[in-house]
């Protein structure tokens, strides 16, 4: 194995080891689904304690809600010499962290406050490992090996990938070790991280406005890998397993990122679909990507009769600088938040997001429609693109 390859396990910092008080849930109940409480994360304060690479001490988890005044007026002490260190408290979307101001060396902390008294351990800095990489990074469960090795393989080859940090979150069909050995197959790449994320990851939204407002695993992983690994990485693609990004001019996202006056890259996405004419069965536990190239055809409507907006798209995905980009801007699933160069989707950029390649685990996605030659195309730039593997 090579010597920056690893499996990283976050500390928690857990309310039953030390509180009977849970996180309250925000949204109402009028629009909790059955299963809302059995997936809600009541339990977790913080996912992770570690040094940043400014010497401070962060702690990343999830929204805070009913637990915010207490933190707020609570007290960090040293693990060293129990002395009162200066904090502050950080709340995003779905997200929250907290910066302590601390000497190096430290290996604990302790939390006194209103409704308990706990120790937490603090991991060491790990933004050397990425210092000047190029780092794909994203979240699995139980997706096959062969498919995020096809994926990153993709990236290292077409892009000029050279790193990846991936959060598992409760794979059973493999061990992290196994995960880890497959990464390493990948040639090109220059320092991985496999962080086992166990937490729940929370509710999904629903259909009416503002109630994504539980699901913090996610938003809580990307302020995690910014802060603790990727404060100085050259680039950052965010993408999924059934991902891949294209150019229509031949061009490296990363590279592109780079040269932007703002650092930044976000690129929309198109369903790549199995149909009646694709040869591998939908079910087939064989099927990679590159046995798919049916894209579905851009529709478009009209906002206000003016405006078109593609029907068919895919929420964006982005590749960003890590220097560029400012510190209260917040890395999310599908664009960076309070930042106004986020705004900008590229026209030369866009990825393919794999319907079959899935375990079906948010909703089907094997069923399959007959070819119509007015909803489906052969994708010839994402051909063109595995041409280059």
């Amino acid at each position: 194995m090579k010597s920056d390859f690893a499996i990283h396990r976050p500390k928690p910092v857990l309310l039953p080891s030390f509180t009977s008080v849970r996180r309250k849930a925000p949204r109402p109940l009028a629009l909790r689904d059955p299963d809302f409480d059995a997936q809600f994360d009541d339990e977790v304060l913080f996912f992770d304690c570690f040094y940043r690479q400014d010497g401070r001490i962060g702690m990343v988890g999830p929204s805070l809600h009913n637990l915010r005044s207490a933190i707020k007026a609570g007290t960090f002490r040293s693990g060293l010499d129990g002395a009162p260190l200066a904090f502050r408290v950080i709340e995003m979307d779905r997200c929250a962290q907290v910066i302590v101001d601390a000497p190096q060396g430290l290996k604990t902390l302790t939390l006194e406050c209103e409704f308990g008294t706990t120790e937490i351990e603090i991991q060491p800095m790990e933004v050397d490992a990425f210092a000047g990489r190029r780092v794909v990074i994203t979240i699995s469960k139980d997706n096959k090996l062969v498919w995020i090795r096809d994926w990153l393989n993709y990236a290292c080859r077409v892009h000029g990938a050279n790193a990846i940090v991936i959060y598992d979150n409760g794979s059973t069909l493999y061990s992290h070790e196994e995960l880890l050995e497959t990464i390493a197959s990948v040639e090109g790449l220059a320092a991985a991280r496999v962080v086992p994320w166990p937490f729940k990851f929370g509710p999904q939204g629903t259909l009416a406005r503002g109630s994504w407002d539980s699901d913090y695993c996610q938003l809580g992983a990307w302020e995690h890998v910014r802060w603790k690994y990727l404060s100085s990485a050259k680039s950052v693609q965010n993408s999924d397993i059934d991902e891949l990004v294209v150019s229509s001019k031949g061009q490296s996202n990363f590279a592109a990122a780079e040269a932007s006056h703002f650092g930044f890259l976000k690129y929309r996405g198109r369903w790549i679909v199995g149909t009646s004419n694709t040869d591998i069965p939908s079910r087939d536990p064989s099927r990679r990507h590159r046995d798919y190239n049916t894209v579905l055809r851009k529709r478009f409507e009209y906002k206000y009769g003016i405006w078109p907006r593609e029907q068919t798209a895919c929420f964006p995905k982005w590749t960003v600088v890590p220097s560029k980009c400012p510190a209260y801007a917040q890395w999310k699933m599908h664009t960076i938040s309070n930042w106004l160069p986020a705004l900008r989707v590229s026209r030369t950029f866009s990825f393919r997001h794999f319907r079959e390649i899935s375990d079906s685990w948010k909703y089907l996605r094997s069923d399959r429609p007959e070819f119509d030659p007015d909803v489906h195309e052969y994708d010839s730039l994402m051909d063109s693109h595995f041409s280059r593997l």
